[in-house]
Parts: structure tokens; C-alpha cells; sequence
């Protein structure tokens, strides 16, 4: 099992579970019991169906999430499959794809800081990688890999976090 160094964990502001879904070889956060933000399930919804876990893609949205928190670029935007995220450098809006005005009493929108998002997005994508590599799914060179370029990337956030750069 692969596990973060104590100076390297990133702790993240809302209240989650981790839910092993043994069938489909994923990791899924649970915001659920999270009761200061609005709609917190929804966090979730983007990770693994717009935000990919493939080392590749995860790759160009952390590097793009990380440019956005240091001012370079004005917004970022994902989504398609289960939602619409549009972030900002000092918030994320999560919105619902399949909101109906007819049938739902109140459009489901979760804004959060990004750099919690992106807190969330490398936790979610160690863990996950983590599970893999301990279910044998995928090689140990390359779990160690990207675990090591997920903790570069922690490192990265909690300095422009501290710096407060945001």
C-alpha cells in the first residue's frame, strides 16, 4: 500500500468518506454527510466522468487547475457527462446536467473554493490509484509514478494556498 508522507498530505476543508466500489475498480468521495455547503453530494459527480483518472488527462487538468490558482488563466471549464464545471481562481461551480425546471424545485448549483476542488481532485485520484495498484489492476512502477507526480502536485497547491496566492 502506498500512502502520503505526513508533510505532504492535504487536508480538505469538507467532511468526506471514501466509498470502495469493488465492481467497477473505483473510489468514489462521499460528501453526503457535509452540511455547510449547499448540494455538497455534488462535488463527486465531475470526478470520473469529466475528470478523468488516466494519468494523461488528469495530468492537463491539474496543470490547468494549478494555472488557474496562480492567476494565469481567467477560467477553466469541464464537464459534459454528469455535470458542468466552471472554475474560477477563487471558486468552482458545479452544476447539474440533467436538472429539469419542471420537475426539480431547485436548480442543484455546489460552489466551492477551487483550490479545495483541486485538494478534492488529487485525493480522489491517490486514493484511487492507490486501490488500483492494491487490487493488482495496475503495475507498481506506475502507481509509484503517479503517486509521486500527485504528491509534486500537493506540494505545488499548499504553496500557493500558503502564499496565499489566491
Amino acid at each position: 500500500m502506498l500512502r502520503l508522507s505526513e508533510e505532504i498530505l492535504i487536508v480538505i476543508k469538507y467532511k468526506y468518506k471514501f466509498k470502495y466500489m469493488e465492481r467497477f475498480n473505483t473510489v468514489v468521495l462521499d460528501f453526503d454527510e457535509e452540511k455547510s455547503l449547499k448540494f455538497a453530494n455534488m462535488i463527486s459527480n465531475p470526478l470520473g466522468s469529466d475528470i478523468y483518472l488516466r494519468y494523461e488527462d488528469l495530468k492537463v487538468d491539474i496543470d490547468n487547475y494549478i494555472e488557474l490558482l496562480k492567476g494565469n488563466i481567467p477560467q477553466y471549464d469541464h464537464g459534459g457527462n454528469a455535470s458542468s464545471v466552471t472554475s474560477y481562481r477563487d471558486y468552482t461551480i458545479i452544476e447539474d446536467l440533467f436538472y429539469d425546471e419542471e420537475e426539480d424545485e431547485v436548480e442543484p448549483i455546489c460552489k466551492l473554493e477551487t483550490v479545495e476542488f483541486v485538494k478534492i481532485i488529487l485525493v480522489w485520484a491517490f486514493e484511487n490509484y492507490n486501490y488500483l495498484n492494491e487490487r493488482g489492476e495496475i503495475k507498481q512502477e506506475k502507481a509509484e509514478m503517479v503517486i509521486n507526480w500527485i504528491e509534486q502536485k500537493m506540494i505545488e497547491v499548499r504553496s500557493i494556498e500558503n502564499n496565499d496566492l489566491l
